[in-house]
C-alpha cells in the first residue's frame, strides 16, 4: 500500500472510536429522539441497576452476615459471663486468701535537760524497725470474714489482729471473735498506718488497746452512725502473760452530723463518744509509757498498784473541710482502790493539720475513723525523649499537735506531762510515706519533790511503706 493509503485506514479507525464513545455517553445524557426522555431515563435506570447492581439479591446475604456476627458476639459473651458466674460461685463455696503487710523503719536524735535525764532516763539516738508486720486475711461464704496479723519487730513475735467475723446478722449487724482492738479512741481505732504523726499522743496510754474478746458492731442505713460494744479479757499489768481472768465492757458511739456527700467526704464532722469499765488485772493499772511519744525513748513506770476497777471515759471530735482537718480528744480514767480511795486521771489532746498539695483525710463511714490518703498525683521521675525529666510531687502535708497526761490526783502523784509536736509527712503514693516529727516535752515531777521541771527534745523520721 502506498502512504496515502495508510493515512486514510487510521482516520477511519479515530472515527469509529470517537463516534463509539460519542453514542456510549449519548445513551445517559440525551434520550433518542423518537423516545421521550423520561421514558429513556428510567429504563436506562432499570438495565444498569439489573446488569450491575442487583440490590434485591445483595441485601438478604448482608443482613445474613451481620445476624451471624451479632450471634456470635452474644455467645462469646455468654460464655464469659458463665465462667465469671462459675468462679463466684466456686469461691463463695471457700475461704479466700490475700497476704500483706507493712514495714515501719524509724529513726530518733534526743536532747534533754538535766533533769530530764534524772527523771526520765537518758534517751540515747538510734533506729530500730517499729513495726514489721505480715498478715493473711480473706472471706467466703458470703458473711465471713477473718484476719491474722503477727509483728515480727523487736525482741519477740506478738500476735495483733487474730479474730473471724461474722456479717449480716439480724440485729447485731456484725460479730466478731478473737484477739483485736476495743472500741474505744479515734485515735486508737485509727490504724497507725493512717493516724498523722508518728506515734499516738500520749492520752491514748489511758485507752485499751487489743485484747481477747467478742465484738457487735454495724452502722446505721446512711452509714451517719456506727456503735460497737464488746467484751475482753482485761490485761493491762506488765507483768501478767495471758489474757483470762479479769474482764472488760467497752462500748463506742459516733455520729456525722455533716458529710459533704457531693464531694467524696472533703468536708465533713465527726463526734464520738467511748466508755469502759475494767476488772484490773492482777490489780494493776497502765505500765510502762514513754512520755516523750517517740518510740525509742526510754519508758517510764507509770504502774498503780492496788486496783480494783477502772471506769474509763472518751470524747472525741474531728472536722475536715478540704486540705485543713482538726481533731482532738478527751480521756479520763476513774480508777478504785481496794481500800476504798479513787483516784481520777485526766488526757487530753488536739492537733490540726494542713495538706499544701490540697488533698484531705478520707474517712470510712461505716467504722467511723480515718483511712488511707491518696495523694492527687504520685511521686515519679521520667525522662521523655527530649532529655527533660519530669516530676510528680506526691502529697505533702504539715501537722501540729498539742497533748496533755495528768497523772496526779490525791492516791497517786505520778506527774504530769504537756508536749507539743510539729510534723511534716510527704505521701509519695497511697502505699509509701516519709515522716518528719519533733516533739518538745514538758514533763512537772509530781512524784519528785523539789526538782524542776524538766524539757526533753525529740527529733524523729520514719519511712513506712505498706504491700
Amino acid at each position: 500500500m502506498c502512504r496515502r493509503t495508510y493515512l486514510r485506514l487510521i482516520l477511519i479507525l479515530a472515527v469509529v472510536i470517537l463516534s463509539g464513545r460519542g453514542m456510549a455517553c449519548a445513551q445517559w445524557s440525551q434520550p433518542p429522539a423518537t423516545d421521550s426522555a423520561v421514558e429513556y431515563q428510567f429504563a436506562a435506570m432499570d438495565a444498569y441497576a439489573t446488569t450491575n447492581y442487583n440490590f434485591s439479591a445483595a441485601e438478604p446475604s448482608v443482613e445474613l452476615g451481620l445476624a451471624d456476627r451479632v450471634a456470635e458476639l452474644e455467645s462469646a459473651l455468654k460464655k464469659i459471663n458463665d465462667k465469671e458466674a462459675a468462679a463466684r460461685q466456686k469461691a463463695a463455696g471457700r475461704m479466700s486468701a490475700r497476704a500483706g503487710g507493712r514495714i515501719h523503719l524509724d529513726w530518733a536524735a534526743f536532747s534533754q535537760s538535766e533533769a530530764n535525764k534524772v527523771q526520765m532516763g537518758d534517751n540515747l539516738n538510734g533506729v530500730e524497725l517499729r513495726r514489721g508486720r505480715i498478715y493473711v486475711k480473706g472471706s467466703g461464704f458470703h458473711v465471713i470474714d477473718y484476719k491474722v496479723q503477727w509483728d515480727f519487730a523487736g525482741d519477740q513475735v506478738a500476735a495483733k489482729d487474730v479474730y473471724l467475723t461474722v456479717n449480716e446478722l439480724p440485729i447485731l449487724g456484725h460479730v466478731r471473735v478473737g484477739h483485736f482492738k476495743e472500741p474505744f479512741s479515734l485515735e486508737e481505732m485509727t490504724s497507725a498506718k493512717y493516724i498523722t504523726f508518728m506515734e499516738r499522743a500520749n492520752p491514748n496510754v489511758l485507752a485499751p488497746e487489743r485484747h481477747l474478746g467478742v465484738m457487735a458492731f454495724d452502722c446505721s442505713q446512711y452509714e451517719n452512725m456506727t456503735w460497737a460494744v464488746g467484751a475482753f479479757a482485761s490485761k493491762r499489768g506488765v507483768e501478767a502473760q495471758s489474757d483470762h481472768g479479769a474482764t472488760a465492757v467497752t462500748f463506742r458511739l459516733t455520729g456525722l452530723p455533716w458529710y459533704d456527700e457531693a464531694s467524696d467526704g472533703r468536708g465533713l464532722f465527726h463526734i464520738g463518744s467511748g466508755y469502759s469499765f475494767r476488772d484490773a488485772w492482777d490489780d494493776e493499772f497502765l505500765g510502762n509509757i514513754r512520755p516523750q511519744e517517740a518510740h525509742l525513748a526510754e519508758q517510764f513506770n507509770a504502774l498503780i498498784g492496788n486496783v480494783d476497777y477502772v471506769s474509763e471515759v472518751c470524747g472525741e471530735l474531728a472536722f475536715v473541710y478540704g486540705p485543713f482537718s482538726a481533731q482532738a480528744e478527751y480521756i479520763g480514767a476513774y480508777v478504785a482502790d481496794i481500800n476504798g480511795d479513787a483516784a481520777n486521771l485526766q488526757s487530753c489532746y488536739a492537733y490540726i493539720s494542713y495538706f499544701l498539695t490540697g488533698e484531705h483525710r478520707p474517712y470510712e463511714r461505716s467504722t467511723g475513723i480515718f483511712t488511707r490518703v491518696k495523694p492527687l498525683e504520685n511521686f515519679f521521675r521520667i525522662r521523655d525523649c527530649d532529655g527533660c525529666v519530669h516530676t510528680g510531687k506526691g502529697a505533702w502535708e504539715v501537722a501540729a499537735r498539742w497533748s496533755y497526761l495528768d497523772l496526779t490526783d490525791e492516791a497517786i502523784q505520778l506527774g504530769r506531762w504537756s508536749n507539743f509536736t510539729v510534723g511534716l509527712n510527704w505521701y509519695l503514693n497511697p502505699y509509701t510515706r516519709l515522716m518528719w516529727n519533733y516533739v518538745y516535752s514538758d514533763v512537772t515531777p509530781d512524784f519528785m519533790p523539789g526538782q524542776p521541771d524538766s524539757v526533753g527534745h525529740a527529733f524523729m523520721m520514719r519511712a513506712q511503706v505498706e504491700f
